[in-house]
């Protein structure tokens, strides 16, 4: 396991506060459960960022952007290079994939 810095941006932690508040309001134990798959999700993200899919909607040569699934239903899509590992958004699977594309980011 390397050592990389973590950034979480600011719309990964809106999406998982918005998600997570949607889903309290309908049951609390989704919500629960929910956090808890994505903090897994996000433990084995720092583990072996490349054990997860490329991102099809943000192609790179080195299939720098990946995604994680929790819950069948959300995306926790990322960005992984040798020093960084950014959190980028967490994203419904049904959603157009121009919210998957405006993810892009220079960090």
């Amino acid at each position: 396991m390397k050592n990389r810095n973590e950034v979480y941006l600011p719309k990964f932690e809106t999406d998982f506060d918005e998600i997570f508040l949607y889903l309290q309001r309908k049951s609390p134990q989704s919500a629960i459960k929910f956090a808890e798959n994505t903090n897994r999700a996000l433990e084995t993200i720092k583990q072996n960022p490349k054990l997860f899919t490329p991102e099809n909607y943000l192609p790179t040569k080195h299939n720098l952007y990946r995604f994680a699934l929790v819950m069948k239903s959300w995306k926790i899509i990322y960005k992984h290079t040798k020093t960084k590992l950014i959190f980028l958004g967490i994203i419904h699977t049904a959603q157009h994939p121009r919210e998957i594309k405006n993810l892009r980011t220079r960090l």
